[in-house]
């Protein structure tokens, strides 16, 4: 057993190291709901979304990639609104 460390799907501290994922973080495996998980920083929150810029309406997360923050519009598909920032 790990010390530490809890399943993030059914709380449980019964817990298996089961290698490393591709990009070298520690992969553990739960023995009580038999799921795969890795352990990783949370993203940071952003409090501000962005208005769409074609429509004003209000815009959500679509994909994080590395320290850049992809934006669609909440109307998407009638609206294909979107933007990029960096986080």
């Amino acid at each position: 057993m790990i010390q530490n460390v809890r399943c993030p799907h059914c709380g449980s501290d019964a817990i298996y190291g089961y290698g490393h994922v591709k990009n070298g973080k520690k992969r553990y495996l739960c023995l009580m709901c038999n799921r795969q998980f890795v352990l990783e920083r949370k993203p940071p929150l952003i409090k501000d979304r962005p208005t769409c810029p074609l429509c004003g309406g209000r815009m959500h997360i679509y994909m994080r990639k590395g320290r850049e923050v992809r934006f669609r519009c909440a109307a998407y598909p009638d609206c294909r609104g979107y933007l990029k920032m960096l986080s």
